[in-house]
């Protein structure tokens, strides 16, 4: 039996993407791949190895902890193991005291894919304390040891120990999602809804909501994240170089729970793997994967943005331009509104709104409209009061805005625990879906609310991170009892916000500043770990349409093509032709399928070595039982494409192939080729084809002047041919 257990494990080993946990009467096992998590549960020290040297790649504690407040008085409480009971295969209950405040029972399992704390319950003593945080990786200092103290005034500090951290999209303008041990200082990152109200580095929309965060060394990564949306506003805390989770409570403020009893479900999740993406990717595959999701999400979408925030509020224009270059669905940003909130349109602005709308329907368009999450300009005025409202200690309404200056114009804040509010929201919704009838809704502003420290919703089922869920699922329910096909949009590339997103956008690249290469390279990296959840995601566009290449050449690979660019380019005249064609083919051409995943050939996710960077990457998508490749990206060839077929390929300048049908691009029977440059392809297929077309925005004609040669179709375009091709399509 033994030795049957031993090969079993060896044989998990070497089939690398699937983890085997031990678990004995005090200790935890688990490896994947070359990397192994090993967690002493009685004296809570864990480490993450790299094999076979057994170097340690993180290190800390992971038994919860608590910042309480009892009897007047703020103190530390940790929980300490008084039992360890083996419950299954891959199940552990770890029972536990704290301290003379209860006891308590941590579940715990070992799954495929990592290590789940399944249930945290708590059976407070007495009268239970105001918990203002709790915390995993926190620990009270050696005092014999200690002999310094950051600028942190409490009694304890993070104790998780690595390299560096990993949180993707941490930092914009320029993007950053790596960063030393040492990079951060004392500093709090917000990983869900809660950033600029928590003080951490701005980050508006894309990717947060994360709910989790990495760290380790060049030799492998932990990914520690929720298992379920915490009702705490959840942070990486880094205090002297080291890190710990917090989900932020604030019941100093609001008051305690009146139960003696309290349960948390699914806190903490752990993955491990040999880089920070690979780990992440572990974590994701905890989760299930959603049935299915709006065939309206798989709509190449233009976005009225690019001239409304310049203060040009036309729509006629903007619904020509993404008529011209294909598109099929035209968005209405923010600013539609009558005010923030309203669901009413701002007739002064669009003193011709009715008939607008009738135009873009005349020219084949479905609308989508832009919506506030949580944000009202004038609730009074619709019938709400402070009841339906957040409100701060002193009981007077919170106010907000994106980055929460007090000097700018703010807005008041729904309150979910309010049924006035929630039917506010419904009829609000349904509204709009029967003014404007649209197929997409882009949520909006979901990290623009209160943390906790400056109001929380009344009933705390709905607080810290349930709160801009809960804003969010209300208006996809009211919005899909009109229309099931509704596409729901939203930033946040947590897979716990999958349930309510059809669609997740990378956003406008306007916090990616002056590196919208780079920024947006990174952002897609990140993005792709949403290939395989059944979730669209639109790649988006800038507003520059010098710089809308690398974003459409990311976009062949992550899927939907969405572009808030303005009618006139930099110079006040309209865009070159070959921006327009490459719009118009990436939106004839794009891959409407929503489960797939990276091919990164000679790409990277990057390391402390270097930032993550897209070279050449591809889309690979099941096809019965076996894998096959169906978009393919071209920039430069240097060394590490180890993939035969694509090795093969020949080039200059940047190409993109599109499969058209369900086989791979070298068996394809109608397959697209993007050219971004002059220059030229030779690619080796299955058949010759029988005719090749050349497409542009006017329509397409027959190429001829193409070579076929053992098997070889190669293809040539100078740059007065680039201007007007879109690509080429050969059937």
């Amino acid at each position: 039996m033994i030795r049957l257990r031993k090969l079993f494990w060896l044989l998990c080993i070497l089939t690398h993407g699937v983890g085997y946990a031990q678990i004995t009467s005090r200790s935890l096992q688990y490896q994947d791949g070359n990397v192994k998590f090993e967690w002493d549960m009685q004296k809570d020290l864990a480490k993450v190895l790299s094999l076979p040297a057994q170097t340690t790649i993180w290190s800390g504690s992971l038994l919860p902890s608590f910042w309480i407040k009892a009897n007047n008085k703020k103190q530390f409480i940790k929980v300490t193991v008084t039992g360890i009971v083996k419950t299954g295969n891959d199940e552990t209950a770890l029972q536990f005291r704290l301290e003379l405040y209860g006891k308590g029972k941590l579940m715990i399992e070992s799954g495929e894919h990592g290590i789940l704390f399944r249930e945290l319950q708590i059976e407070w003593t007495s009268r239970a304390p105001a918990i203002i945080s709790m915390y995993f990786g926190a620990s009270v200092p050696d005092p014999e040891k200690n002999s310094v103290w950051p600028s942190w005034d409490k009694p304890f500090m993070p104790d998780w120990q690595a390299a560096g951290f990993c949180v993707p999209g941490a930092k914009e303008g320029p993007a950053q999602s790596y960063f030393r041990n040492w990079d951060f200082g004392q500093a709090n990152i917000a990983l869900g809804s809660f950033g600029p109200s928590s003080g951490s580095p701005y980050g508006a929309a894309f990717p947060r909501p994360l709910l989790y965060a990495g760290m380790g060394n060049d030799n492998g990564f932990i990914a520690l994240g929720a298992g379920s949306i915490p009702d705490g506003a959840m942070s990486l805390r880094v205090q002297s170089a080291r890190g710990c989770i917090e989900y932020e409570y604030d019941e100093d403020i609001w008051g305690a729970s009146q139960t003696k009893k309290r349960t948390w479900k699914d806190p903490l999740r752990l993955a491990i793997g040999e880089n920070a993406w690979e780990a992440f990717q572990k974590y994701y595959n905890s989760f299930p994967v959603k049935p299915g999701i709006s065939g309206s999400a798989s709509n190449a979408s233009w976005n009225t943005w690019g001239m409304w925030k310049e203060q040009q509020y036309v729509i006629e224009p903007v619904t020509n331009l993404a008529k011209v270059t294909d598109a099929s669905l035209l968005v209405l940003d923010g600013s539609w509104e009558a005010s923030m909130g309203s669901g009413e349109p701002n007739r002064k602005r669009f003193p011709h709104f009715t008939e607008d709308i009738a135009y873009v329907r005349n020219k084949g368009l479905i609308i989508g409209a832009w919506q506030s999450v949580g944000w009202l300009a004038d609730p009074f005025a619709h019938g709400l009061t402070t009841k339906d409202l957040i409100v701060n200690r002193y009981g007077k309404p919170c106010k907000a805005n994106w980055n929460f200056d007090p000097w700018s114009e703010s807005y008041y804040c729904l309150d979910p625990s309010s049924e006035n509010a929630r039917q506010f929201i419904r009829k609000r919704t349904i509204q709009i879906m029967k003014i404007l009838k649209p197929k997409l809704l882009k949520l909006d502003f979901g990290y623009g609310l209160p943390a906790p420290f400056m109001g929380v919703p009344r009933d705390s089922k709905f607080r810290g991170e349930k709160y801009a869920y809960e804003l969010v699922n209300l208006i996809a329910q009211a919005a899909k009892s009109i229309d099931p096909d509704v596409a729901i949009m939203y930033y946040g590339i947590s897979p716990l916000w999958t349930p309510l997103e059809d669609l997740v956008s990378l956003d406008d690249q306007g916090d990616l500043w002056y590196d919208i290469g780079d920024g947006h390279a990174s952002w897609s990296i990140w993005a792709s770990l949403l290939a395989n959840t059944n979730t669209a995601i639109s790649g988006s566009s800038g507003y520059d349409w010098d710089k809308d290449d690398e974003t459409i050449l990311n976009t062949c690979i992550l899927g939907i093509p969405g572009a808030v660019l303005p009618v006139l380019g930099n110079d006040g005249k309209p865009a070159s032709g070959k921006y327009i064609n490459r719009r118009v083919a990436i939106n004839k051409w794009f891959r409407k399928t929503t489960n797939w995943e990276p091919l990164w050939l000679n790409s990277h996710t990057g390391n402390f070595t270097g930032p993550p960077h897209l070279n050449c990457w591809g889309r690979l998508e099941k096809k019965e039982s076996s894998t096959i490749l169906t978009a393919l990206v071209l920039r430069t060839k240097e060394k590490g494409i180890t993939d035969e077929r694509v090795g093969k390929i020949k080039w200059s300048g940047r190409w993109a192939l599109i499969a058209q049908d369900n086989s791979d691009i070298f068996s394809s029977h109608k397959l697209a080729l993007i050219p971004f440059d002059s220059g030229y392809i030779s690619i080796p297929l299955a058949q010759k084809p029988g005719r090749i077309y050349q497409v542009d925005k006017d329509g397409s004609d027959d190429f001829k002047n193409w070579e076929w040669e053992q098997g070889v179709l190669t293809i040539r375009i100078t740059s007065d041919m680039l201007e007007n091709t879109a690509g080429f399509l050969l059937e």
